[in-house]
């Protein structure tokens, strides 16, 4: 741990004893989650229509791999609602900006991660830094930043709760996470369930010409981001967040965190979610099921065996923390 930067951390929460966290106007609610403010009114009307078609999926049955991998002995909404409700609690938007303003220690409350043992990160090579956010090492911030022009990147979705349980444990102390027109939240498990939603979930170039902007197929990928999102709630000490790990040379997607090293994570669910929507979507003609069919495809080849050669495993997803939060 950097003493220095820790100091630093103890001051800023000491200075803002006692204040509530600073809202900027009101939660915008999602089914049974709830968006901060600042995520934008046009993503969350089409999520909203999402979240509806959701609910009109033929209830076909799933397959076994897909009962044992969710763990779920059906596939109709309400089912399928429960599984993501559990792992995802908040939206936040691409403009968040982890800095000492939002992130900081949780009331000094004392508090026993269940687990001592980190997952293993695999860096690209000549890494300058690790991908799980350092509480030790966070720009100060000032609200006002949040309305700057960011860098822009393409931001699909991010799981930040997971990320910051990461680096809480990582930093030994308890995190808490302020999030606009919702509060501060205390990051006690990785089911906190923070999600980031980028405009990349919504870039029209990702399917190409004559692609309806409310077709299923948008809607399954958007659906299918999401149960991926989720996955990262899950796992306990070395599987915790079950993290992606280095795609290999002659992959797509090289020497990027774009890959996993077993067969129940974030890719495999996503496939699983995309297969059985090509299967259940009401009304989808045989094209748009055979796109979506082929997302899942796709989700599939990201899938590497584990480090040592031999075929990749089912790591453990029972969640690791206390939850819900504890206030």
């Amino acid at each position: 741990m950097k003493s220095s930067s820790y100091l630093s951390l103890i001051v800023l929460a000491a200075l803002s004893a006692g204040n509530q966290a600073h809202a900027f106007g009101r939660a915008q609610p999602l089914g049974a989650l709830q968006a901060e403010s600042a995520v934008p009114k046009e993503q969350m009307d089409i999520l909203r229509k999402d979240f509806d078609w959701l609910t009109t999926l033929k209830n076909e049955t799933p397959t076994d791999e897909f009962r044992q991998v969710l763990e779920l002995d059906d596939a109709g909404p309400a089912s399928l609602s429960n599984w993501l409700n559990a792992r995802v609690k908040y939206l936040i938007a691409e403009n968040f900006k982890p800095s000492l303003w939002n992130i900081r220690p949780y009331l000094f409350k004392k508090f026993e991660y269940p687990a001592t043992d980190l997952p293993d990160l695999e860096l690209p090579p000549q890494a300058k830094e690790s991908p799980v956010i350092d509480p030790n090492n966070l720009p100060e911030g000032k609200p006002d930043d949040e309305a700057k022009p960011q860098p822009k990147g393409k931001i699909v979705m991010a799981n930040l709760g997971s990320a910051l349980y990461l680096g809480g444990k990582s930093a030994k102390f308890l995190l808490g996470v302020k999030l606009r027109g919702i509060g501060r939240i205390p990051v006690t498990s990785p089911r906190v369930g923070i999600i980031q939603v980028g405009e990349g979930l919504f870039y029209d170039g990702f399917y190409g010409d004559g692609v309806a902007k409310d077709s299923p197929i948008r809607k399954a990928f958007r659906m299918s981001t999401f149960f991926h999102e989720a996955r990262h709630s899950d796992g306990n000490a070395k599987s915790m967040g079950f993290l992606h790990a280095l795609c290999p040379p002659g992959h797509d997607y090289e020497n990027l965190n774009a890959c996993d090293r077993n067969t129940n994570g974030p890719y495999t669910v996503g496939a699983l979610m995309d297969e059985h929507l090509a299967k259940s979507c009401a009304g989808c003609s045989e094209a748009e099921r055979e796109t979506i069919r082929l997302m899942g495809l796709e989700s599939r080849s990201r899938i590497l065996p584990a480090k040592d050669g031999t075929p990749a495993p089912a790591w453990d997803a029972a969640p690791e923390g206390h939850f819900p939060p504890q206030q």
